[in-house]
């Protein structure tokens, strides 16, 4: 036997079987669209609905890392909680078994003809669902081509003698766990461990129970690439992993005297088929894990959150959320870009809020805490342009790149908002209290009442960052705008003719601050637009 042959043999063939899953699930999120994202986080009421969520998206996608990072975003933009995600995480487990089960069919033969169907469609085809359709039909093709191949490279294996006594001895368990775990762990695919296993099984080179055994390694081995995706990043990434490897570990431990009778089952279930035997353990095996913890949920989560608690020293990041971790789909990015501008909103809207009462009557004292207040909008500010400048630099479609600049325009009409209460008016509050004069109640009053529809104005333009579906038509609420400021302008011009020696300085302040309060609610309408 030619080792160097078999070697470069299987080795091609693992490739082309790891590339063709890439291929494949790239097509199938393609096809998937945004509309998962929303189906996941609609889908987590409970711990059923979440269990059905993962299940579901996964079996779609064909990718237990994709579904995973959506849950994980969504828990650190504050949409559902941890405990949810574990539901989730379950379904995702059971939504893996769908690719054994595809291996399991071996039509090897038609892996050339998918492969040439597949790069036709996207080749002479503009159309997106059947270009999608095609790169799914040609990474399946690939996955087919590559078990094909990596079968030709084992096939000599029968008759060599040192490989089948090796075989023997996995007759231990523990030694078929570690194997599928190593392997998995090195190779980063428990898919690609389940292939290989089910072509060893079919041509007789190992036996159902320690082909099992491999198995519920690589369940095992696949948390590795969790536990490496989640170091150095947010907390509830680590909960994940953590989550992970308690339900894999766990059921491995469950499962492992069970193993005889779980191949039995299996081969009364599928006689005569070794690799439909290995593909019906591995679903089983998820299957009945997944029944049996999604009853430990809560008492679960709380372990997780103890072993991996918050840290007691406050983060230093206003948007802890804004990780580069979530960079890997764009879609959920910006999707975290967005929420964290509508927090950033929030703060603004206080700043809004206090800032014109405290210029016309406020204490120095106010005037300070309100500047302090604006190091806050400029720190948010600074930490989600560098969020979106991040995804600028990925491959974004002509959709999102629009999205994205709208995000920049509007976090920058945040910022102005702020700065133009905390400097321009703050500034001129000092001059008031410097200078000792007073604003009359009734002028305080009257512009109160103009600052109160800019506030509403500019309280519904942050909405529409935070909610869907808002409808709203402030064609009355402008035109209310403009006479009640009006009305002001020509009460301010009035009261010129006051006896008062500091009358034009206070007419000017006075001013001042109308004209800031014009100019937050033309920026109100600007971040409206923004969020269309």
């Amino acid at each position: 036997m030619n080792f160097t042959t078999q070697i470069i043999l299987l080795l091609g063939g693992l490739a082309l079987f790891l590339h063709g899953m890439n291929v494949m699930t790239d097509g199938l999120k393609a096809a998937a669209g945004s509309k998962m994202k929303s189906f996941l986080q609609g889908m987590t009421r409970n711990r059923w609905t979440s269990l059905v969520a993962g299940t579901g998206i996964t079996a779609v996608i064909q990718s237990s890392s994709v579904t995973t990072v959506l849950a994980v975003g969504f828990v650190s933009a504050g949409l559902i909680s941890f405990q949810s995600t574990l539901g989730i995480i379950l379904g995702a487990n059971v939504g893996t078994t769908i690719t054994a089960q595809i291996i399991a069919f071996k039509i090897t033969k038609a892996s050339w003809i998918m492969i040439a169907v597949g790069f036709l469609a996207g080749f002479l085809f503009k159309n997106k669902i059947v270009k999608n359709i095609g790169t799914i039909i040609l990474g399946l093709g690939l996955v087919f081509l590559g078990m094909s191949v990596m079968s030709d490279a084992t096939e000599p294996l029968k008759s060599y003698e040192p490989f089948l006594d090796l075989m023997e001895g996995l007759d231990n368990y523990v030694y078929g766990i570690l194997i599928g775990a190593l392997f998995t762990a090195l190779v980063q695919s428990s898919s690609a461990t389940t292939g290989i296993v089910i072509i060893m099984a079919s041509q007789g080179l190992i036996a159902i129970e320690p082909a099992i055994a491999i198995i519920m390694g690589a369940n095992i081995g696949t948390c590795v690439t969790a536990i490496l995706s989640a170091l150095g990043k947010p907390k509830a990434a680590v909960r994940v992993a953590v989550s992970h490897v308690l339900f894999k570990v766990l059921g491995v431990v469950l499962w492992y005297a069970f193993i005889p009778q779980l191949a039995h089952l299996v081969d009364a279930i599928s006689p005569g088929s070794e690799s439909r035997q290995v593909a019906n353990a591995h679903t089983i095996f998820n299957l009945a894990n997944t029944f049996l913890f999604i009853w430990l949920v809560t008492p679960i989560s709380k372990l997780v959150v103890w072993l991996v608690p918050e840290k007691k020293k406050k983060e230093v990041r206003l948007f802890p959320e804004l990780h580069e971790f979530y960079l890997e789909d764009v879609s959920l990015a910006l999707d975290l870009s967005q929420s964290s501008i509508a927090k950033l909103g929030e703060k603004v809207l206080e700043i809004l809020k206090a800032g014109i009462p405290m210029a016309l009557t406020g204490k120095e004292q106010e005037l300070v805490e309100l500047r302090y207040k604006d190091a806050f909008i400029d720190r948010g500010h600074a930490e989600i342009l560098t969020f979106l400048q991040n995804i600028q630099s990925q491959s974004i479609s002509k959709k999102q790149s629009h999205i994205l600049e709208r995000q920049i325009e509007a976090v920058n009409v945040l910022e102005s908002a702020a700065d133009l209460v905390t400097t321009s008016l703050v500034e001129a509050a000092e001059h008031r209290i410097e200078k000792r004069f007073e604003v009359s109640s009734d002028t305080v009053q009257r512009i109160g009442v103009v600052h109160k529809i800019a506030l509403d104005a500019f309280y519904t333009a942050v909405l529409f960052y935070s909610e869907d579906d808002i409808s709203t038509d402030d064609s009355l609420a402008k035109d209310q705008f403009k006479k009640e400021l009006q009305d002001v302008r020509l009460y301010l011009i009035e009261r010129l003719s006051v006896s008062d020696e500091n009358r034009i300085e206070i007419y000017r302040f006075e001013s001042e601050v109308l004209e800031g309060i014009r100019r937050i609610h033309a920026l109100a309408r600007r971040l409206k637009r923004k969020a269309g």
